[in-house]
C-alpha cells in the first residue's frame, strides 16, 4: 500500500463515525475543533462520547448504520467491533468518499495518523497500519521536544513572514531575513501577547 500524506481542511465537511466505543471516541476527539459536521451512528455509545455529543454539537444517530447515513459524507470512519457492520459500511461508501477502516487499515482509502498539534504546527506520524501504538509513542516522544511554546513561536513566525514577504527586497534577502527570524524564534524566549 502506498500512501501520500496530506492535510485536509474539514470545515463544514460532513464526517460520519460508525461505532460508539473506545476507538470511535479516540477518532472523535481527534476531529474536535476542526470545524467539521460530526455525526456518530451506533446503537449505543460509551459515556465519554455521550458527554461530547451533549456539549459539542455532535449529532448522534442511535441505531445500526444504514446506507443513507453515508451518502453525503466526505469522510467515513469505521470504528465498530463487528466485522459485518464494518464491511457493510466499506461496501456502501462511494468511490468519491474517504474511508478510514480502523479494523483493517488496508480496507479503507485513508489513514488517520497519530497527531501532535501546537497551534499551526501539526506533526503526524504514520506507520502504514503496521503499529498504531508505535505511531502514538513517537508522537508522545515528540510532544516534549515540541512543547506548547511552539504555538506562540509559529504565530510570531507567521506574522514576521507576512511582513518580510511584503517588503520590497530581493528573494535572496527575504530568504535570509526569514532564516534570521526563524533562528530567533527557535533560540530565544519570546514575549508574545
Amino acid at each position: 500500500m502506498s500512501e501520500y500524506p496530506v492535510s485536509l481542511n474539514l470545515t463544514e465537511k460532513r464526517i460520519v463515525i460508525v461505532g460508539g466505543g473506545r476507538i470511535a471516541l479516540r477518532k472523535l476527539k481527534g476531529l474536535l475543533g476542526c470545524g467539521a459536521i460530526l455525526t456518530v451512528v451506533s446503537p449505543e455509545i460509551n459515556e465519554e462520547i455521550k458527554n461530547l455529543v451533549d456539549f459539542d454539537s455532535i449529532t448522534f444517530v442511535e441505531r445500526e448504520v444504514k446506507g443513507s447515513d453515508l451518502q453525503d459524507a466526505f469522510l467515513i470512519i469505521v470504528a465498530t467491533n463487528s466485522f459485518e457492520v464494518n464491511e457493510f459500511v466499506i461496501n456502501q461508501a462511494g468511490d468519491h468518499q474517504l474511508v478510514n477502516a480502523s479494523h483493517q487499515a488496508d480496507r479503507g482509502n485513508v489513514s488517520l495518523p497519530a497527531t501532535l498539534k501546537r497551534g499551526r504546527l501539526i506533526i503526524s506520524v504514520f506507520t502504514g497500519g503496521a503499529s498504531p501504538l508505535l505511531a502514538r509513542k513517537i508522537r508522545d516522544d515528540l510532544s516534549s521536544k515540541y512543547d506548547e511554546s511552539y504555538s506562540k513561536r509559529l504565530e510570531y513566525l507567521y506574522e514576521k513572514r507576512l511582513a518580510i514577504k511584503s517588503e520590497n527586497i530581493s528573494e535572496i534577502e527575504k530568504k535570509n531575513e526569514l532564516e534570521k527570524v526563524m533562528n530567533h524564534a527557535l533560540t530565544e524566549p519570546l514575549e508574545i501577547d
